[in-house]
């Protein structure tokens, strides 16, 4: 089981991952960003160069992902397989409306190699939330704009988006639960 503090105290809080069967905790982690039954994704502190440690816990195989001078991430989602992670990116820069700029990069978990999920690259305000469908390879994710929602799906190694627009509605809420 991976426990996280109720009420998180100021600066870093470790995730504790505990075996009932152990007597011990068998490990902490620092700024989960994804989790599954199978497997856990933390971001580290870092400086010039930012990461995510991926860990499969059925065989302890640690993979690195690197990230792009200048990003972090923000948060992460395992496809239902485990062979992608999912990551929202926030970069250097800022979108239009000032905020942070952001885009969704989808990672490898075997080898830890990162692909830009092409036509992403959006202020992190517009990203309402993304996903893996169960049993699905595709990520989908929902971007809201001024004047439109977006729902967009993306198969891994594909050259471009597949997006839809939703027209607004009176009651419309939030359609992709990441």
């Amino acid at each position: 089981l991976l426990l996280a503090p109720v009420l998180p105290e100021p600066g870093t809080t470790a995730d504790r991952l505990w075996d009932p069967a152990a007597p011990r905790d068998s490990r902490t982690f620092d700024a989960v960003i994804a989790a599954t039954p199978t497997e856990i994704a933390w971001a580290p502190a870092c400086a010039s160069q930012c990461r995510v440690q991926v860990l499969d816990l059925a065989t302890g195989r640690q993979t690195v992902v690197e990230l792009p001078k200048g990003s972090s991430a923000a948060s992460g989602a395992f496809s239902p397989g485990g062979g992608f992670l999912a990551l929202q990116l926030s970069l250097d820069s800022t979108g239009d409306d000032g905020a942070l700029a952001m885009r969704l990069d989808v990672a490898s978990v075997t080898s830890g190699r990162l692909t830009a999920v092409p036509g992403t690259f959006v202020s992190s305000d517009a990203l309402v939330g993304f996903g893996w469908p169960a049993s699905s390879d595709n990520l989908v994710a929902e971007f809201t704009f001024t004047t439109k929602t977006q729902l967009a799906s993306w198969q891994p190694g594909a050259s471009r988006l597949a997006v839809t627009v939703i027209p607004p509605g009176p009651d419309q809420a939030a359609l992709v639960v990441g």
